[in-house]
């Protein structure tokens, strides 16, 4: 029993640790990207673009933009495959909250 225990705390810390490790890795990626917009575009074009990206979508804007279905984007948001937030009952969407989403999406279609 005791070493049951043993293992089980352990894969959970291996899962705990790869969780990080994916995370730090997102950040730094992130980061890097960042860095190579504002090479190419420029400081100021970058930080117009941030600016456009922190601004939030409904529902259909984002649908539109994604090129998928309300319902679709209601059931993801749903899922947590979406982060967003809730303003009374509307749902918006950050584009730039989901920038890693939407490569995923779009690489699953």
């Amino acid at each position: 029993m005791e070493h049951e225990k043993s293992v089980n705390m352990r894969e959970f810390e291996r899962k705990i640790l790869k969780m990080q490790i994916k995370e730090e890795m997102m950040d730094e990626m992130e980061d890097i990207i960042s860095d190579r917009v504002k090479q190419m575009i420029g400081p100021a074009v970058a930080e117009s673009l941030g600016a456009i990206l922190d601004f939030p979508l409904t529902v259909k804007q984002f649908a539109s933009l994604s090129g998928r279905t309300e319902s679709n984007i209601y059931k993801m948001c749903q899922r947590g495959q979406l982060p967003y937030t809730k303003v009374g009952s509307q749902i918006h969407i950050n584009l730039k909250d989901v920038n890693y989403h939407l490569l995923c999406l779009h690489r699953a279609d």
